[in-house]
């Protein structure tokens, strides 16, 4: 009877928490499944870890041999390297083959008419001195045949003529001139007696000869590719114990094939997979114990948990396939830096650095460095993760960039100097230059990757970015424009409510950007009806309609802009913490004036101010809170007759304290010293806008002309009039 009984009492409770489960929990636990699944899948493959005989290495192509490895059996072993050995020494006894060029002569001929065309020039430009250059005509010889007669030259091109012709009659192989050139030159110094006028004759003849027998490059490479496979594959055979691969010697492509193929390697047992995801599991379930705790938002947010999932899955995965080997620092600096960029502008600076740490530990599992790659990766990274926020605005990206790179250079230089070696620092001057291109490579292309991520990524996943609020504040936006055009009152009013609220949010250190942006779309539900909305009458030239309207339907229509605001908020896509604050910024304040009207009206005594006020809710952020007082403190001082330094202080601590004592910042995180100076900065905006004056513009009658002087103060009057009595005169 007693279990029957306590049935009810649970029974109510059971579909509640069912459906928690659904809704909550499920989905957690199938995201930590799959990038369980996903993060074990890459750090296993890309251990590359071998069952060696009863151990368990670490074998790569490219990479030295870990360990020296034994034949288990009588084997027979191809010998790619001595392989290799022979068809390279066939392929170098393969003799040259040549082919007859018929325009060799004509062509050297041909140069030669040109060469001395230029030296009967004398004055030679620039291009000339390049053009005999070109021919390998050095300045020495051209300044010594620049010096000789018309016809000495007519005389040695001549002579260079004959000897030209005579000598390129027999075979001359192309790489093997030199023979021909020295009988050249000897005939050269025989038939010009002049030493210096022959030895200007046998350097052009050098400088124009062309072989006519030229390499035959087609059946060369033919040869050489029947050398080379007519050498058979060289085989080993190897008894018992003999040493197949030595420690240390470089395991090319091939060699890992046949030590698969012979079994010598096998791949590790999939039992090294319950390691790898048991890991992966406790970085995975530790990273989900931190946003619970310190990141609860994101925490209940299944997008932004899917899209932290997605950038440390794509780091990681961009690491493990395109680093190793001589690109695993500049690859592994590029992906993972990036990818802590981006969460940082997408789910802010603490979940990135714990981001951070667990993504480069995960690489550093499977680097062939590990302590040095990680080390280099979580500075990197944290580095861009500090520069992140100095990229905007744009005049400071350059600098941020820059000063980035130079701190993954520093990191790179640090490292060096603490590397095993002989001496404290061994990188050469192409070492240096080296890291300089790693680190340009890597911090630039972080930085753009890093920023088209957060672009892209930004709006599908929900998160309101510094640009999008940038964005926002253009007034070729759509509902700005719509504002200004249909509601002139309302966009002037919210334009005052955000310079309040920008001031006061930065006064107290919130985000003043998105309160900015949030006070300048508060009232776009006056859009649906701005006839009814007093700042809107007059501009539209339209009377208080209120007036015709009881009390009540003047309430209805009034609270009715806060959920017309937010539908039209999320027509419109605007950003999830402006559209929270448009539904807070009247929080469940009373609508007095209706109210009070409605006191008045004969035979309503029973009227309730639950009966008119906002729905709510009440302000849950400091920004909700400081739009709904600059929103009040700006219509209430609108509203004074004479307002004064000290009649706008007034008013503005009445305001603060009413919506303190009446509960409405109850739900926000905001101090007694925070209201304090809020209503500072309230105060002195108010006063300079309402309380400053202008002397009345005088006018005088000049000659033809009327001149109407501006005086702003008293003590610009004196100027001004003497000014005046000036031109009068």
């Amino acid at each position: 009877m007693k279990r029957a009984s306590r049935l009810p009492q649970w029974s109510p409770h059971l579909p509640g928490m069912l459906a928690w489960f659904r809704w909550q929990m499920i989905p957690r636990l199938l995201l930590v499944i799959i990038t369980t699944g996903v993060l074990t899948t890459l750090v296993f493959l890309h251990l590359d870890y071998y069952q060696v005989g009863s151990s368990l290495e670490q074998f790569r192509a490219g990479a030295p041999a870990p360990r020296d490895v034994l034949a288990t059996d009588t084997i027979v072993w191809q010998d790619v390297r001595e392989t290799d050995r022979q068809r390279q020494d066939a392929v170098k006894r393969v003799p040259t083959s040549y082919k007859y060029d018929q325009t060799a002569l004509v062509k050297s001929l041909e140069n030669l008419d040109r060469v001395f065309t230029l030296f009967r020039m004398k004055n030679l430009g620039t291009a000339e001195w390049e053009e005999l250059r070109q021919f390998k005509v050095t300045d020495e010889i051209t300044s010594v045949a620049l010096k000789l007669p018309a016809e000495q030259l007519t005389s040695l091109h001549a002579t260079a003529q004959g000897i030209l012709r005579s000598n390129m009659s027999a075979r001359i192989e192309e790489g093997n001139e030199e023979q021909a050139l020295l009988v050249m030159d000897s005939q050269a110094r025989s038939l010009v007696r002049n030493p210096e006028q022959a030895h200007v004759l046998g350097a052009v003849i050098r400088a124009v000869l062309r072989p006519n027998w030229v390499v035959d490059t087609l059946l060369m490479e033919r040869r050489q590719e029947d050398a080379r496979n007519a050498i058979q594959t060289v085989k080993r055979f190897l008894r018992r114990g003999d040493v197949i691969i030595p420690k240390g010697e470089i395991v090319s492509a091939a060699d890992l094939t046949q030590l698969k193929d012979s079994r010598l390697l096998t791949p590790a047992p999939f039992t090294r997979l319950l390691p790898v995801a048991g890991l992966m599991l406790f970085a995975i379930l530790s990273l989900g114990v931190y946003l619970r705790t310190f990141a609860n938002a994101i925490y209940q947010n299944p997008r932004k948990l899917m899209l932290l999932a997605f950038l440390i899955v794509a780091a990681l995965w961009v690491n493990m396939t395109l680093g190793g080997g001589k690109l695993e620092f500049l690859v592994g600096v590029l992906a993972i830096s990036a990818g802590s960029m981006a969460v940082a502008g997408l789910l802010g600076i603490p979940v990135a650095i714990v981001t951070t740490l667990m993504t480069s530990v995960t690489a550093g599992l499977t680097a062939d460095h590990p302590f040095t790659f990680m080390l280099l990766v979580v500075c990197s990274s944290l580095a861009g993760i500090m520069a992140l926020p100095m990229i905007w605005p744009p005049r400071r990206t350059v600098p941020a960039v820059l000063g980035l790179v130079f701190v993954i250079f520093l990191l790179q230089l640090s490292l060096e100097g603490i590397r095993p070696g002989e001496g404290f620092f061994t990188a050469t001057w192409n070492d240096l230059a080296q890291m300089a291109l790693w680190s340009a490579a890597a911090g630039i292309g972080a930085s753009i990757i890093a920023v088209g991520a957060i672009y892209v990524l930004a709006r599908p996943f929900g998160i309101t970015t510094h640009y999008r609020l940038m964005e926002l504040t253009n007034t070729d936006e759509p509902l700005r424009r719509r504002l200004m055009d249909e509601a002139p009152g309302t966009y002037h009013s919210s334009i005052m409510v955000a310079n309040l609220a920008e001031a006061a949010a930065d006064a107290i250190g919130a985000n003043a950007l998105l309160t900015r942006v949030a006070a300048l779309y508060h009232d776009i539900g006056k859009l649906k009806r701005p006839a009814f909305f007093i700042e809107n009458q007059a501009p539209l030239g339209i009377e208080n309609v209120h007036q015709r309207l009881s009390p009540r339907l003047s309430y209805l229509i009034l609270i009715s802009h806060v959920r017309d605001g937010v539908e039209f908020a999320k027509h419109y896509k605007l950003p999830d913490e402006v559209v929270d604050i448009i539904r807070e910024h009247h929080g469940t304040t009373l609508a007095a004036y209706f109210y009070h009207r409605a006191l008045n009206e004969p035979g309503q005594n029973q009227v309730s101010e639950i009966d008119f006020r906002y729905p709510g809710p009440k302000p849950s952020s400091r920004e909700a809170a400081i739009v709904m007082l600059a929103d009040s403190v700006q219509a209430s001082v609108k509203a004074l007759k004479e307002p004064t330094p000290t009649r706008i202080e007034n008013m503005v601590n009445e305001i603060i304290n009413n919506r303190l004592q009446d509960g409405q910042l109850a739900n926000c995180d905001i101090t007694l010293r925070h209201l304090r100076q809020i209503g500072d900065v309230f105060v002195r905006i108010l006063a300079g806008l309402h309380t400053y004056s202008r002397i009345e513009y005088p006018e005088i009658k000049g000659e033809g002309t009327r001149i109407r002087v501006n005086v702003n103060s008293e003590s610009n009057a004196a100027a001004s009039e003497s000014t005046v009595l000036t031109r009068g005169s």
